[in-house]
């Protein structure tokens, strides 16, 4: 949050329009599976985002590829379907959820390009949920034409989310999501796309790679530490009942999650959880506090 936050201080700072914010690890392709072999189309990113972000707050595209860092699972005696779907549901939050999660690993890994999107001649309001409207963290734009309806990013120390926290200020705001999507190669499988290099197949990513593994491991620390405040902010009168709900599916799934990677750190993540829980009122005065700080800064700017 601290990084996108300085790009966004020199971007204000320096009059400009909008604000773009893509991912290194993603590129301006959308890949298909409606054939025997997969489909590739260039995807006109900036010019999409230019187009629509004169009239909203914020645009948001699309992704495919490896956006998530859950792979292919075979389940066994030590993990079942219903022990992993326990754990998502646990670790879950509006976007991310066991129905989704499941499509995928049935792609081996994979999330396929929406023809009806790439098809598409408008772009779509994001809908509020809970007072949120997501957006993602890249494939993003920020209109900066009005400077008071920019708020900074922010999330708990180590966790991840500034995208949902970002997206918990956006209640009032026009966010549109456009019709252009990113390549998301989240595994650095696929280095050469832009240099014509188009495979025919997408390859499976299982559960059985050490660094699919620790990248899978590494999120779901990252899920668990925000979740806290995201559900404090967004749901505060069932708050307790959802924290005493996460924590009973950790305790029940979180041994077998580790008997089946055989990583005994996957128990750790019930610890990270129940540290962010209890630290969540001040991660919820920081984030106010930030979004003070930030005010007097954009003023000062200004």
């Amino acid at each position: 949050a601290s990084l996108r936050n300085a790009i966004l201080y020199s971007a204000l700072k320096h009059q400009m329009d909008c604000l773009l914010y893509f991912d290194d690890d993603e590129y301006p392709v959308a890949v298909t599976n409606t054939r025997n072999s997969v489909i590739w189309g260039g995807q006109q990113g900036v010019t999409t985002h230019l187009q629509y972000i004169r009239e909203a707050d914020v645009t948001s595209g699309y992704h495919c590829g490896y956006i998530s860092p859950i792979p292919y699972l075979n389940y066994n005696s030590d993990l079942s379907e219903a022990d992993f779907r326990t754990f998502i549901e646990a670790i879950s939050n509006d976007i991310l959820n066991w129905e989704k999660v499941k499509e995928v690993m049935e792609n081996g890994g994979v999330t396929y390009a929406d023809t009806a999107v790439l098809t598409a001649k408008q772009a779509q309001e994001v809908p509020e949920i809970k007072g949120t409207k997501f957006i993602a963290g890249s494939n993003l734009c920020l209109n900066l034409k009005n400077p008071d309806r920019v708020f900074p990013f922010y999330n708990p120390p180590g966790a991840r989310g500034e995208d949902a926290f970002y997206s918990t200020c956006l209640s009032k705001h026009r966010v549109l999501r456009v019709p252009c999507y990113t390549f998301h190669d989240g595994f650095a499988a696929y280095n050469h796309l832009l240099e014509g290099v188009l495979p025919t197949k997408l390859r499976l990513i299982k559960g059985d790679n050490k660094r699919v593994v620790a990248r899978f491991y590494r999120a779901c620390v990252g899920w668990v530490r925000y979740k806290p405040l995201l559900i404090y902010l967004t749901q505060r009168d069932v708050y307790q009942d959802k924290m005493n709900s996460v924590a009973r599916k950790l305790e029940l799934t979180l041994p077998k999650l580790a008997r089946y990677f055989q990583q005994p750190k996957f128990l750790l993540i019930l610890n990270e959880f129940q540290k962010y829980r209890a630290n969540v009122v001040k991660h919820a005065e920081e984030f106010r506090r930030t979004q003070a700080i930030w005010n007097k800064i954009r003023e000062g700017v200004l």
